[in-house]
């Protein structure tokens, strides 16, 4: 059995920018994050995470452990990066790869995060 993740962050970044996008027949995710200089560089192995939704704000949160005990949150406001997860992409499994460079600067030598395998469950109540 194995232990169920509870996040302990205390605030979440909103990505600058965001896009879909395919790598090697995969769904991605892919977000720039600009104050994340130094998470994007750690690894992601072993990565454990859990969507919360805030009713009050309408928002997914995307919370996150890496394997070294760094741990962070992605919000995606319905109106603002919540679009993202509102694209039919989004309701199967997906990746979400994070830069801390803006997209029209990242190229594949950028670094980055790739947390794989990740699933939405829909908040009841979110109606999105």
């Amino acid at each position: 059995m194995t232990k169920r993740y509870i996040p302990r962050v205390q605030e979440a970044a909103i990505p600058e920018d965001g896009a879909w996008a395919e790598l090697e027949n995969e769904n991605v995710l892919v977000l720039s994050i600009p104050e994340w200089t130094e998470v994007v560089e750690r690894s992601c192995r072993g990565y454990r995470y859990v969507w919360l939704y805030d009713r009050e704000k309408k928002t997914y949160i995307f919370c996150f452990r890496l394997e070294d005990g760094t741990e962070q949150a992605v919000a995606f406001p319905k109106d603002h990066a919540g679009l993202l997860l509102q694209d039919g992409r989004a309701y199967e499994p997906f990746s979400i790869l994070i830069t801390s460079r803006s997209l029209a600067d990242a190229d594949e030598d950028s670094p980055s995060l790739l947390l794989r395998k990740v699933v939405l469950k829909r908040h009841p109540e979110a109606g999105w």
